[in-house]
């Protein structure tokens, strides 16, 4: 009897269901935007009525929470429809839901104030918290606001996005499908970018879609250029090769090992300097953990020597060479086309400049574009995004909010290199090195793309990392 009720629920959602995406398409084709909102909510709301009475709001919640894992990596390229100023697509459908049965559940559990300091990261979320307050603040003296609006909801839904996954992924076994969903859409991304290179093709979310055909053979994916496929990569090359070094099983080691060298050819393709520089630093740290201890402090002196030698040998070069290229982006005017590597330093030089103006506080959240276009103390070849994840956060939040953020990331690699040192077990040893060598590689090509903020994928590696060490804060080792 109950399965037949079951499934006459499900037809009668069904049909419903095809009614609500009929509707919606046809709102769709004819840009009668102002139902959207109206026809999405309401296919939310029949999907909740249904799902809720084949199951529980947790783990419906989980549920939606694994489907939102898997839509990140899709980006704009699956039910992209633009609203007004904002555009709706899968991923902020499915984090809307996501949130909504979150707080449903939790305050019906009465359960929100143990949750938030059961992770043992409440630090971390009272910064995430101040963040976004700072940012609602920063409103006040900014010039765009409707710039502002935008960037704080990118800012609100990432955010988001860590705080549920944290809530979500609770043990070591679902870190590890969390890690298994991240691996498996790579291999999707990595096929795509293949036949992104072999065959001059680029989907419509590409940036290269309809450019010159020497363009078309960068490898973007479902990403908007060759720049954000690349930091992608290179995190995911690490994560792959962290599976490696560690699975037991002979194919897993031999596949993932496989897949870890097509992501490095492919990294390779998209030309991304800054992308190869993090694939180096992240391969010298990962030879720091891996190499016996009476050997890291003689690797450490070493390194350090060789800096100190290079200084003493190339300084004068070196700054000699800077101070060049600083007078050749000054060369230009501000209508002309300027080489990637003089546009860039121009775009720091402004950034730079907007920060002493407003004495550290930042310019006002998501403002920096609109004041390389009409503020520019330097030209930018055209250019609005500043292109360097650390100056775009000091130029819009301020110095504190930056320091904030690295003290972030610093607590949370020495913790997990703390917990690293004590770790015997296959897993752990597995979770903690692609945390701690994705971070490394993340930090360091994140000076390539023209804006982490609208990078989902940052924000799921961010959950990742953090998830990790809530698990690890909260329960004994097993070896």
């Amino acid at each position: 009897m109950g399965n037949n009720r079951t499934v006459s629920k499900t037809i009668g959602f069904t049909v419903l269901f095809i009614g609500c995406l009929t509707v919606l398409y046809v709102t769709t084709m004819y840009k009668l935007t102002w139902i959207l909102p109206i026809v999405s909510i309401w296919i939310s709301i029949q999907l909740g009525v249904y799902l809720k009475s084949v199951m529980t709001l947790d783990q419906l919640f989980r549920k939606v929470m694994y489907a939102l894992l898997l839509s990140t990596f899709l980006n704009q390229s699956v039910i992209s429809v633009n609203v007004g100023a904002f555009s709706l697509f899968l991923y902020r459908i499915l984090l809307l839901l996501a949130i909504i049965l979150y707080v449903c559940t939790a305050l019906y559990d009465k359960r929100l104030v143990v949750d938030f300091t059961r992770s043992g990261l409440s630090f971390i979320w009272l910064f995430f918290g101040g963040w976004i307050l700072y940012g609602m603040i920063s409103v006040l003296w900014s010039i765009s606001i409707i710039a502002s609006i935008k960037y704080l909801s990118l800012l609100m839904m990432g955010i988001a996005f860590v705080y549920l996954a944290s809530m979500t992924f609770k043990t070591r076994q679902q870190l590890k499908f969390f890690l298994a969903g991240w691996l498996g859409m790579t291999v999707l991304l990595v096929g795509i970018g293949f036949v992104n290179y072999f065959f001059s093709i680029q989907l419509p979310s590409s940036g290269l879609y309809g450019a010159s055909v020497h363009k078309l053979t960068y490898p973007t994916a479902v990403f908007f250029n060759q720049n954000d496929f690349a930091v992608y990569l290179g995190i995911s090359f690490f994560f792959f090769l962290a599976v490696a070094k560690n699975a037991k099983k002979t194919m897993l080691k031999g596949s993932t090992f496989l897949l870890s060298v097509m992501v490095l050819i492919l990294l390779y393709l998209t030309e991304s300097r800054a992308a190869m520089l993090a694939v180096i630093g992240g391969g010298l740290v990962y030879l720091f953990l891996l190499i016996p201890k009476r050997w890291k402090k003689l690797m450490l002196l070493t390194l350090f020597g060789l800096f100190v030698l290079g200084s003493l040998l190339f300084a004068n070069r070196g700054i000699a060479k800077v101070h060049l290229l600083m007078d050749s982006a000054g060369e230009y005017g501000f209508d002309e086309v300027l080489p990637s590597n003089l546009a860039r330093i121009n775009l720091l030089r402004n950034t730079f400049y907007y920060l002493l103006d407003s004495y550290g506080f930042g310019i006002g959240a998501g403002n920096i574009p609109y004041y390389l276009e009409h503020e520019s103390y330097f030209p930018t070849g055209n250019v609005y995004q500043v292109h360097n994840w650390f100056a775009e956060i000091a130029g819009n939040f301020g110095l504190v909010i930056l320091l904030g953020y690295l003290f972030v990331w610093i607590y949370t690699f020495i913790r997990f290199y703390r917990i690293y040192q004590r770790s015997n077990s296959r897993t752990d040893k597995m979770l903690l090195e692609a945390s701690m060598i994705g971070m490394v590689s993340f930090l360091i090509s994140s000076i390539s793309p023209s804006s982490v903020m609208n990078l989902y994928f940052h924000w799921v590696f961010l959950g990742f990392i953090l998830s990790t060490l809530s698990v690890y804060k909260n329960r004994k080792l097993e070896s």
